[in-house]
């Protein structure tokens, strides 16, 4: 399987970030995508589910960049707008996560956090209307988050990214973090 040229650009640049980096951490986020705006419609307002492997990199005091791949699931859910067909929603993501940790402690306490970066996504109909789409586009997010420990953390994040001109991708996710 071969790469789009901006998701393999993005995952070689983290890559490289993540080299000099003496104090990197590596860590795993798993969170609930609450669909909002279009993406409801397509399954039947599902709650998604999303895994991500993250290396965590120190630039600063109380200022770390986070280069992401995972990836979001939205199981298939009956179509509003078109009756008789289940729509699945998948996305893999390229992003890099700023984080700012106003304390300057990245081991305890509360944290802002804003993403950047590519999303694959596909939007597979079966039923009545069969299709696939799969496009690659931006995405954003931003929120807030709690390091509970040096370990674990919990975050909320607001997301954003047009699929195509008619369907864009908004949400709410809750997650947790783990850095090994």
């Amino acid at each position: 399987m071969t790469l789009p040229f901006p998701l393999r650009a993005l995952l070689l640049a983290a890559a490289a970030t993540a080299l000099p980096a003496q104090e990197a951490t590596f860590g795993l986020r798993g969170h609930l995508l609450l669909p909002v705006g279009d993406l409801p419609d397509l399954a039947s307002g599902q709650l998604g589910l999303g895994l991500a492997g993250f290396v965590d990199i120190p630039v600063g005091r109380g200022f770390s960049l986070r280069p992401v791949v995972g990836g979001q699931f939205i199981p298939k859910g009956d179509s509003t707008k078109l009756p008789g067909t289940k729509t699945r929603i998948t996305s893999v993501d390229f992003m890099v996560d700023a984080v700012w940790f106003p304390s300057e402690n990245p081991e305890r306490g509360p944290y802002l956090v804003g993403s950047a970066g590519a999303q694959q996504w596909q939007i597979s109909s079966a039923g009545t209307t069969t299709s696939t789409v799969t496009h690659t586009r931006m995405g954003l997010g931003a929120g807030l988050g709690y390091q509970a420990s040096p370990r674990l953390g919990f975050e909320i994040k607001g997301v954003w990214s047009p699929i195509t001109p008619d369907i864009t991708a908004t949400g709410l996710t809750f997650g947790a973090t783990m850095r090994f």
